[in-house]
């Protein structure tokens, strides 16, 4: 179980890194709404991995930071962006389950409570970001609603959680 768990801080590490890269790729091109999106994401990945190390202080395990591979950085358009992103949360899921799975073999249920608030999020990340490609991927349809997005997007941003 502490294997998953060192190996969850630096997914939620990689995760903040592949925001950040995305955030830098969307405002190099002008498309600040998604660039603030992609940069508040970062921010909330980066505080699940301290939030982790927390937890796993308080409870005196052997944390250990793992490095992880550079960012993917060399997108071609808006929508290999949005299915990375996508993967990467779908990936993030599955490890934070094999976790949950680890704890529950060794009926550690304080870690089990500590990791719940995290599978909602991911239920809801996975929703919002595959509703989000499937508009990025209607821009051929609807011209436009890519900006529209951007701005939707900017905005949340700016509003916060």
């Amino acid at each position: 179980m502490l294997a998953l768990f060192n190996e969850q801080i630096t997914n939620e590490f990689a995760a903040s890194h592949l925001y950040l890269s995305a955030s830098i790729w969307f405002e190099a091109r002008d498309w600040e709404g998604m660039a603030s999106y992609m940069l508040a994401e970062s921010s909330e990945e980066r505080q699940h991995a301290l939030s982790l190390i927390q937890f796993g202080n308080k409870r005196n395990m052997d944390i250990q930071l793992q490095s992880f591979p550079q960012p993917t950085s060399n997108w071609d358009s808006p929508d290999e962006v949005w299915g990375d992103i996508v993967t990467m949360e779908r990936d993030n899921t599955g490890s934070l389950l094999k976790l949950a799975q680890a704890a529950n073999a060794c009926q550690d249920f304080a870690m089990l409570a500590f990791l719940n608030p995290f599978h909602m999020e991911q239920v809801d990340a996975e929703a919002k970001i595959g509703t989000i490609l499937a508009k990025v991927k209607d821009e051929q349809k609807t011209p436009g609603l890519l900006r529209q997005l951007d701005h939707e997007l900017g905005q949340e941003a700016a509003s916060g959680p």
